[in-house]
């Protein structure tokens, strides 16, 4: 039977044909595919950073004179550099999730930061690494690469905790983890790891978000650079870059470390009227640094051409040594040869590019992009074709002047769509049908309806004023949600309602806010009406399935989050929710297979595991109750509540020295719980052992003086001596 893998395997070779005499090619040649005629010195460590919405022309090595990037021109000095590297899409989570996987967006399903896990079936860089040999940790900054995104898989140290509110993480750019403290944490974590006797290879990313909105440099640069914060935070990240290089040469592994800085997108800075990012597909927000140093890359060599994010998966695995994943094919190009002086023998391939904030977002077009070379054509209801040599701004539209051309790389785009359209729908990593039908709204070739049939949404181009203030009115709406002032932040929604604009954001928190002030009617449209705009959004199906709840239309409640489930497959959160809705319906069981549906969609939450062992001890099963709980335990050992509730479990089955051991767990972990010193004090009481008792229960009064049973359970131990 042919698979969806096969089927996207057999689109990728079919890119290298020729499209005309004159036409580009778009070649996706596997990992190693540039020859090399004697081995190579490869790196023993890899280190990763990727420095969150830089743009390459605000680097020294760059030609951007005012910065103060010391630290990564030198490493464009001493190592390889591209002066044309490129990311896919202009957002955080799916530019990662491109380099990680090296495919392109279309087929691992991240399009933007609230997209789904990447596919579990899909390698991630990390995974290969680690079962080559490698130590893997990663210390990131922003919580949109949060364990959510999936590419925790393969990395034994994930730190992904930040300041802010979680719950509101995907609109809120404060919740952050500020770069000093994610650079200490990675230091912390490197120093042991290449210090000690017979280290394995280490294979160490870390994420700097601070060039990111909103720019606020410490000390010194905040002053420095007064007139352009931006600036400030690109010269901070420097900073941060080079500490992280001054150890490895104080660990003695700078000559064996493989070091590569990119950025998962630029900025706009107001550029075509774009002040962030994300919105449009112009190379303000696409073109990023690509720098690489290590054993046998010359220094000052230039890369020719155009690098992307979906190169450097292949071609780390070629510096380091380490060989592809069998029946891997990547949507990028090993430059392993090239940045080690040689030459590229493949034509250069055609860069893919998108943005389909607009569409999924807004209701408006989606912007497709290629690139060859110094071409560069857009797709969009007014398609866009320039000359990035003689206009590197994109402020000359050539689209009219150069037909031909522009209809040779509208061509080439066309062969990008095939890719989503032959996916079967099951997919893990398609798009939707719903999605497919929209996207070809624009008339690209390839299949489908022919393009006099559809109706384009609007050209973002023509609603750029819309968004910034869509943009500005969320962030303020958002501010008044947080203070919990919930009718203003519902006026702020409204007021953008009121002005046509509608997105899944202004849907969703307007949904909130009207929750929070108990109109649950009106909270329940919005809700379906965000899941309607983002399927892909668990919080809106729950946050429809509340609104039922909250009617006591119990049955509309659980078909919410089944049509999520549906929308979802992968998601264990939903079925969570299922069965936590069950237990209040006092359906137990259904709860039960409920929780068990979601074990396999989350291998590692421990919360899961330990509610399932909680509910399962309900239901009178202690063995499976106490299979689970050690599962979570397991998973993680710090957690003084979890080893608190197997206690609970193996004492009430009478297993009061399992039971002990988990208590005495419970209180090394965390002794200010007295609840943890009632619980040893009990096991041990029951087991005779009324002396060891004793000063658990007056601990317990101490720190719980009204708690009843410990007073009731002391005089008790008084009583047995």
């Amino acid at each position: 039977m042919t698979t969806a893998a096969d089927r996207r395997d057999a689109l990728r070779h079919r890119f290298g044909r020729p499209l005309a005499a004159a036409a580009v090619l778009l070649a996706l040649p596997a990992a190693g595919a540039c020859r090399r005629d004697a081995p190579a010195p490869t790196a023993r460590h890899l280190v990763l950073v990727t420095i969150d919405t830089l743009r390459a022309d605000r680097v020294g090595a760059y030609g951007y004179r005012p910065a103060q990037t010391p630290h990564l021109d030198r490493i464009a000095r001493e190592g390889a550099m591209a002066a044309e590297a490129t990311a896919h899409v202009p957002l955080t989570r799916p530019s990662h999730v491109t380099l990680f996987t090296g495919r392109l967006p279309g087929e691992t399903g991240a399009r933007d930061n609230l997209s789904p896990a990447v596919p579990s079936d899909m390698p991630l860089l990390a995974e290969v690494l680690r079962e080559s040999g490698f130590e893997t940790a990663a210390f990131v900054s922003s919580v949109v690469l949060d364990p959510s995104s999936g590419l925790d898989r393969g990395f034994a140290t994930y730190s992904a905790t930040f300041e802010g509110d979680l719950a509101e993480a995907q609109f809120l750019n404060t919740v952050q983890k500020k770069g000093d403290v994610t650079t200490r944490e990675a230091l912390a974590w490197l120093e042991p790891a290449l210090s000690a006797a017979g280290s394995p290879r280490v294979f160490l990313w870390l994420h700097l978000y601070d060039p990111h909105d909103p720019y606020e440099p410490p000390e010194p640069w905040a002053t420095r650079f007064a007139a352009s914060p931006y600036d400030g935070e690109v010269a901070f990240s420097d900073e941060l870059v080079g500490r992280l290089d001054d150890a490895l040469a104080r660990l003695g592994a700078r000559e064996d470390t493989l070091v590569l800085v990119t950025s998962d997108h630029g900025e706009g800075l107001g550029e075509h009227g774009e002040t962030l990012h994300g919105f449009f597909a112009y190379q303000s927000t696409l073109r990023v640094p690509f720098l690489l140093r290590g054993p046998g890359i010359p220094a000052g060599t230039r890369v020719p051409g155009t690098v992307r994010l979906v190169d450097v998966f292949p071609t780390v695995l070629d510096l380091l040594g380490v060989p592809a994943p069998k029946d891997t094919s990547f949507a990028g190009r090993s430059l392993a040869a090239v940045v080690r002086g040689g030459r590229d023998p493949a034509p250069e391939p055609v860069t893919y590019a998108e943005s389909l904030v607009p569409l999924l977002h807004f209701g408006w077009s989606d912007l497709r992009a290629v690139r060859e070379g110094r071409w560069k054509y857009i797709q969009a209801p007014r398609p866009e074709l320039y000359d990035l040599q003689a206009d590197p701004g994109e402020l000359r539209n050539l689209v009219d002047e150069q037909p031909s051309r522009a209809e040779t790389l509208r061509a080439a785009l066309g062969r990008f769509l095939d890719v989503e359209r032959e996916a079967r729908p099951g997919d893990a990593a398609a798009a939707s049908p719903e999605l497919l039908e929209q996207l070809g709204a624009l008339g690209y070739v390839g299949g489908g309806a022919p393009a006099e049939t559809r109706t384009p949404g609007a050209d973002p181009k023509d609603m750029i004023e819309e968004f910034r203030f869509a943009n500005v009115s969320t962030r303020e709406g958002l501010l008044r949600f947080h203070d919990k002032d919930y009718r203003a932040s519902v006026a702020r929604f409204e007021e953008v309602l009121r002005r046509g604009i509608e997105s899944f954001e202004v849907h969703f928190y307007l949904a909130r806010s009207l929750y929070a002030l108990g109109r649950t009617d009106e909270a329940a449209a919005h809700f379906e009406e965000a899941a309607r705009r983002l399927p892909a959004h668990a919080a809106a199906w729950e946050g429809l399935a509340d609104c039922r709840a909250a009617a006591r239309d119990t049955a509309g409640a659980l078909e919410a989050l089944r049509r999520g489930q549906a929308a979802l497959p992968g998601d264990a959160g939903l079925r969570v929710a299922e069965a936590r809705l069950l237990r209040t319906l006092g359906r137990p069981e259904e709860a039960r297979a409920a929780y068990e549906a979601a074990l396999p969609l989350a291998p590692a939450n421990a919360r899961l595991r330990m509610q399932l062992g909680e509910l399962l001890r309900d239901l009178g099963r202690g063995e499976d109750a106490v299979r689970r709980q050690r599962e979570a335990v397991e998973l993680e050992p710090a957690n003084a509540s979890y080893w608190n509730s197997l206690g609970m479990t193996l004492g009430g089955y009478e297993r009061m020295a399992e039971a002990e051991k988990c208590f005495r767990e419970a209180l090394r972990l965390d002794d200010r719980d007295h609840r943890h010193a009632y619980n040893l004090g009990l096991a041990l009481l029951r087991q005779g052992r009324a002396a060891e008792a004793r000063p658990l229960f007056e601990k317990t009064l101490a720190l719980e003086p009204g708690f009843a049973p410990a007073r009731e359970r002391l005089a008790e131990s008084r009583r047995a001596r």
